[in-house]
């Protein structure tokens, strides 16, 4: 009983120092007023769908299906279909539905909402991974219609410097449109 107990009191401790909500505020990136540049490069008006991956000199097609939609508000979310049941122009629409409105309910962060800066054609999203309580920078370009990530790391605190997009890493997503009229009145909820 003891022994249990101990467990117990060390689990609440351990976890009560964790931070496991976290807020726009807690986002250096966060800006009340975002606006993204009509100009811009980087399009809003569908997502960016994982196509392939280059590293160490070859290229694969990936076996996850990943895709990050943007907002021209600042914010960006990397939806996860580990089933590969999203296909449809339909389905993409659902599953974006569905992430904003899980959001607006619980007003949790994740390591899957971030907020992205851009300079020209480069852009860096920075999230959060919970478990470490750290930042996580991934740097990218957008470049005919794709978004090529080139790195991701912890160091840096996403500023927009050289060294962060010289990596032989490249993992290039396809921009997927869809019906604007459906996603153009989404907004995020984190």
């Amino acid at each position: 009983m003891k022994k249990n107990l101990g467990i117990m009191l060390f689990s609440i401790a351990f976890f009560s120092c964790s931070k496991n909500v976290y807020v726009k505020n807690d986002y250096p990136f966060y800006q009340e007023n975002f606006q993204l540049p009509p100009d811009s490069n980087l399009r809003t008006d569908g997502v960016y769908v994982l196509e392939s991956i280059w590293s160490e000199n070859a290229e694969k097609k990936p076996k996850e299906h990943l895709f990050y939609k943007f907002y021209k508000t600042g914010q960006s979310n990397l939806t996860v279909d580990l089933n590969h049941e999203i296909n449809t122009e339909e389905e993409y629409i659902e599953s974006i539905k569905n992430h904003v409105e899980s959001t607006k309910e619980t007003h949790f962060k994740t390591h899957f909402e971030s907020y992205y800066r851009m300079e020209g054609n480069r852009l860096v999203i920075q999230r959060v991974t919970v478990p470490r309580n750290v930042f996580t920078y991934n740097y990218g370009l957008i470049e005919n219609g794709k978004l090529i990530l080139v790195k991701e790391t912890i160091d840096g605190k996403g500023k927009l410097e050289d060294k962060y997009f010289t990596d032989y890493y490249k993992a290039t997503y396809r921009f997927l449109p869809l019906d604007k009229a459906q996603i153009e009145n989404l907004k995020p909820g984190w």
